[in-house]
């Protein structure tokens, strides 16, 4: 079982946020997979022999968003008062860039920071070309590394973003997998004597948050995670998709410390498996296989056959593990960083 403690990946702490900044809602938004650009039509403007990052620099100008709304809504696709709304929602400062051709927004770029201060972007319209316009003037005016994500099964995206300095710093696949599959395996997973399975809603939130933190620190992607702490509790308050059958803490019974938790989100679209992870001290034993069992007995109730989980190629223990499950692979998406100096 100790290899479902490397499970946690930053695709879910990552993805949430930044659907809850898409959606203009909070954090109680379906993290089913968010790709971080949005494609509309083809622009227009296409060039052959490579020059169009160059032939853009001629013709587009790359304006800082302070109240255009009636100018930017049309690439949101939304109306300018939604795009206002969505953007009072937000929780943090807006930071947005456009990029403008004749009048007209061709593509945009907003920022989200995340609690390891990593600066996420999010990129939207068609004008694909815009987009390492857009990405160096943002550079310029933050003056530091800057991410972004990208579905690997959109070579042109990738193509572009690279082009605009990023470079793959970790590879993520989903799946879908069976609970009867998932389940079989960890029929002889058992509480250790010892430790306790307790729902969240019944442990100290502050200790809660000190060890989700504790776990990010272990994982790649994350680390230097500093949590927001009201984030976190909204998170624990929005019901669904938070669902405490599902969301479970190990706590050491002579201590009364939470050591370990599993999550799985109870979303609209289906269960997300979100994280599991227990502290170094108590990795040898079986109860991160207990808590993933329990979990998942719980949200198997949720009228679905199947949820939906994350992993990295790079973590072999449990990607092979997805494969000997029988787990159908929903794709692979990329978190990509540039760098100041790129």
């Amino acid at each position: 079982m100790a290899g479902f403690v490397d499970l946690l990946t930053s695709a879910e702490n990552t993805r949430r946020m930044l659907s809850a900044f898409i959606d203009g809602v909070n954090s109680s938004a379906s993290v089913d997979h968010v790709t971080c650009v949005r494609d509309g039509f083809r622009t227009r403007w296409t060039r052959s022999g490579g020059d169009e990052r160059s032939w853009y620099a001629r013709v587009v100008e790359v304006v800082r968003f302070t109240d255009q709304y009636e100018l930017a809504a049309g690439v949101y696709d939304v109306a300018a008062a939604e795009l206002r709304a969505r953007d009072e929602r937000q929780s943090q400062p807006l930071q947005r860039w456009i990029a403008v051709h004749e009048g007209e927004v061709v593509a945009a770029v907003s920022t989200w920071r995340r609690p390891d201060d990593r600066t996420f972007l999010y990129f939207v319209g068609s004008g694909r070309a815009a987009y390492s316009l857009l990405t160096d003037v943002v550079v310029g005016a933050l003056r530091q590394r800057v991410y972004t994500f990208a579905d690997a099964g959109d070579p042109e995206l990738v193509d572009t973003l690279r082009s605009a300095g990023f470079d793959i710093e970790l590879v993520e696949e989903g799946f879908r997998v069976r609970f009867d599959e998932a389940l079989a395996w960890l029929r002889r997973a058992w509480v250790p004597s010892g430790l306790s399975i307790l729902p969240a809603d019944a442990v100290d939130e502050d200790q809660l948050f000190v060890l989700d933190n504790t776990l990010r620190q272990d994982t790649l992607g994350t680390d230097g995670w500093q949590g927001d702490r009201a984030w976190f509790h909204d998170e624990l308050a929005e019901s669904p998709p938070f669902d405490p059958s599902a969301y479970l803490v190990a706590v050491d019974d002579r201590t009364g410390e939470p050591v370990g938790l599993v999550r799985i989100w109870r979303n609209p679209t289906g269960p997300r498996f979100g994280l599991i992870g227990v502290i170094p001290q108590y990795r040898t034993t079986t109860i991160a296989g207990a808590l993933l069992r329990r979990a998942l007995l719980a949200a198997s109730q949720w009228g679905h056959e199947t949820f939906a989980a994350e992993t990295s190629p790079s973590n072999q223990t449990v990607y092979q593990r997805m494969s000997r499950l029988g787990a159908e692979s929903l794709g692979q998406f990329y978190q990509m960083v540039r760098n100041q100096d790129s």
